[in-house]
């Protein structure tokens, strides 16, 4: 069957969960599948035991097939904003400088990682996410290995903006993405992200957002720059509805299959690789 007419799995992989589903072909796509599994990571951000779970998943009918698009968790992605500068030339000279941008941030950690950049846009910034290559490797084989077709991999924080872009503003306001264990969060300017920051956090990482949020209002000049967007699941948003400033963007009225939405011209993670 031609990858053009296959069904959709949407991945995603994070240390303590792993949930699919499968989405029918067409115009209107409809939900054929829904599997979702806690993990038991050997520490809290290991992806070694995600990764043996959705082995076993991908053996089973209901995933075979398919279109693949996974996102995984922050936890395991590293971020850094790149200067644009006109003495680059070409993707490799661009990813040799978000390298050493990347280095500047977290240092030999990421020295082998595999690397990704946002499209890249005369005059600004890109952003740059690194991940493991052994994860990246492993995933990208076990996909290829069962038959499926992988369309995109990205990180939690590239997927869910793109999922919500269009309800947030060009600039002057934060866009955060919360997870199990993991707050992070991008500031929106004009042509793309100024700054981005990803923090573990455990069952008080409400004091992270407020913390966010009282710097946002504190580094606005005007009351639409202290706003904050928040994507995060229903189940963590319990009694933090009312603070002040914050947006909380509403999952109950999108019917989206989570890493579906890809804009074009600024997803880091289809950008080039090294």
């Amino acid at each position: 069957m031609s990858p053009l007419w296959r069904d959709e799995v949407s991945i995603r992989l994070a240390p303590r969960r792993l949930a699919l589903v499968r989405h029918s072909r067409g115009l209107k796509p409809r939900k054929l599948a829904v599997f979702e599994v806690a993990v038991e990571p050997d520490d809290a951000v290991s992806w070694r035991a995600a990764l043996t779970a959705l082995s076993r998943c991908l053996g089973e009918p209901p995933w075979q097939a398919a279109n693949v698009r996974v996102v995984l968790s922050d936890l395991w992605v590293r971020y850094a904003i790149v200067p644009w500068s006109d003495e680059l030339h070409g993707n490799a000279e661009r990813l040799t400088h978000a390298r050493y941008a990347l280095a500047d941030i977290y240092g030999d950690l990421v020295a082998d990682w595999t690397v990704r950049l946002s499209d890249p846009v005369p005059g600004k910034a890109q952003v740059a996410c690194a991940m493991p290559t052994t994860l990246f490797t492993e995933l990208s084989d076990l996909i290829e290995q069962r038959g499926l077709h992988l369309l995109s991999l990205q990180p939690q924080l590239i997927a869910a903006f793109n999922r919500w872009r269009e309800r947030l503003p060009e600039s002057g306001a934060w866009f955060v993405s919360i997870e199990e264990g993991a707050l992070a969060a991008a500031r929106l300017a004009p042509g793309g992200w100024d700054r981005v920051h990803v923090v573990r956090i455990g069952r008080d990482w409400a004091v992270e957002l407020k913390r966010l949020n009282t710097f946002a209002r504190l580094a606005g000049t005007r009351p639409e720059e202290g706003r904050v967007f928040v994507d995060a699941p229903e189940s963590l948003r319990s009694g933090n509805g009312d603070e002040p400033g914050l947006e909380w963007l509403d999952a109950a009225i999108e019917e989206t299959t989570p890493g579906v939405v890809q804009a074009a011209g600024d997803s880091a993670a289809r950008g080039s690789s090294a």
